[in-house]
């Protein structure tokens, strides 16, 4: 009920219940609930004992579902593993909500943080939910360890597999670890092999091409990484290129703009204490990002209260190498080149799911109107389990070539009617007219076993 619920409003438990009962649902499902307490009380019992230990039966149903989903044909032969989190406003909570690193920009809040494990059909198949403060790279060995216990049990060639991931999961420890269970494909970090960066693109072949148009050409060779040889790939796209670049010249435009308002500042400042370097860095380091810091140098004389600056063009030059480029390593060294580009940047459609849970026409998790952690863990699985639903969906009706959108608003508008025909007391089940869309949709979705 509270997974369907999502799709339709963000409101709170008690709000859920009073859309659910006066919804069509009671009269498919034959079931009412009385009050939000019951709902709440379910929720306890699935993920804690009456003395209050937390069990997290989340991972067995997860685990049937992940079953059923298998034999209705969602493949898990390219698994895609990403993170993200969501900024809240509680205060007081329990271990989930803390500070951290928000994707949101919202350092001021605490967050709580989000894994999926996804299908090459963009299908949720494993969740984890973990401490706002907490980095994915610490999160990672256990969720890949679950995941192929999970996967051993529902299927004969969880070795086979491949996982993809970015570079914020790497380690010394995690790559050993993953590749002792899963074939993948993973990110490196622009610090490691930088010589590669170098390459010119002379040395590079066309490898495909993008849905968005993207020519996206690759460099092949093999390094030494994480202590063992791996095939190395360095993608370039032209079009990443000319964006990265035209952002941080727009970027450093805006830093300069601040260093030259800062100095004027500083130099019309006649009265009080003179102003200390540590002082200016709290200023300077305000507007001065840790990702452009290495394209400034900066220095402040505390005689003169004279703030200097310049735009490193050595480091400029190196950082523009790198432009349009990704380094991906795997230990698919019998895959071709293409196939390595092409499916590490599908990792991109987990950032659509993302987006659908961030967005409140769709899947909202936020607002979060609990604050212990079994009801966010709760509220999470329910929301990821709506995602679950909504990609099925979707994935059933890949055929018709259909937008989400298109979807979505074609569905909203089917209406189910209950008509009582004059002298009779029976009831019957009548759709009102259909748009030729929503009679595809209804057709293929296999409908018509709702309207006897």
């Amino acid at each position: 009920m509270q997974a369907i619920c999502r799709f339709n409003t963000t409101n709170s438990k008690k709000k859920s219940v009073q859309w659910y009962n006066e919804s069509i649902l009671p009269l498919l499902w034959g079931k009412t609930f009385s009050s939000p307490q019951t709902v709440l009380n379910q929720f306890d019992q699935i993920i804690t004992t009456a003395d209050g230990k937390l069990i997290d039966n989340t991972r067995t149903i997860e685990e049937d579902i992940c079953k059923t989903l298998l034999a209705k044909g969602v493949t898990p032969s390219t698994l895609i593993w990403d993170p993200t989190n969501f900024f809240t406003y509680i205060e007081k909570g329990g271990a989930l909500p803390q500070k951290g690193a928000s994707k949101e920009k919202r350092f001021d809040k605490n967050i709580v943080s989000l894994g999926l494990v996804v299908s090459k059909e963009n299908i949720p198949l494993m969740h984890t939910v973990y401490e706002g403060d907490v980095h994915e790279s610490k999160t990672f060995s256990a969720l890949v360890d679950a995941l192929y216990t999970r996967l051993s049990r529902v299927s004969k060639d969880a070795n086979d597999f491949v996982i993809i991931f970015d570079k914020g999961n790497n380690s010394e420890e995690n790559i050993p670890f993953v590749n002792n269970r899963f074939h993948f494909i993973g990110g490196l970090k622009k610090n490691q092999l930088k010589h590669l960066f170098n390459v010119g693109l002379e040395n590079f072949e066309e490898l495909y091409t993008s849905r968005n148009g993207n020519i996206v050409n690759g460099y092949r060779t093999k390094e030494m990484v994480y202590g063992k040889p791996y095939t190395i790939v360095v993608c370039f796209n032209q079009k990443s290129f000319d964006k990265q670049k035209l952002k941080t010249e727009e970027s450093v435009k805006k830093i300069s703009r601040r260093f030259e308002k800062l100095a004027l500042k500083l130099s019309a400042k006649k009265k009080g204490k003179p102003t200390t370097i540590k002082g200016v860095s709290v200023q300077v380091y305000d507007f001065l990002y840790k990702q452009y810091r290495a394209l400034f140098t900066w220095r402040f004389n505390e005689q003169t209260q004279v703030l200097t600056w310049s735009v490193n063009q050595d480091a400029f030059r190196e950082r523009e190498k790198t432009y349009g480029k990704n380094l991906v390593f795997t230990d698919l060294d019998g895959w071709a080149t293409a196939d390595i580009a092409k499916t590490y940047n599908s990792k991109a459609i987990v950032e659509s799911d993302f987006r659908v849970l961030k967005d409140r026409l769709v899947i909202s998790a936020k607002p979060f109107f609990g604050r212990l952690d079994n009801r966010l863990r709760m509220h999470l699985f329910t929301c990821v389990l709506s995602l679950v639903l909504y990609r099925y969906m979707l994935f059933k009706l890949k055929d018709l070539k259909l937008t989400e959108p298109v979807i979505r608003e074609e569905i909203r508008n089917m209406r189910l009617a209950f008509v009582k025909e004059d002298g009779s007391n029976s009831v019957k089940k009548v759709l009102e007219n259909m748009t030729p869309i929503q009679v595809r949709i209804y057709n293929c979705l296999g409908l018509e076993k709702y309207v006897p």
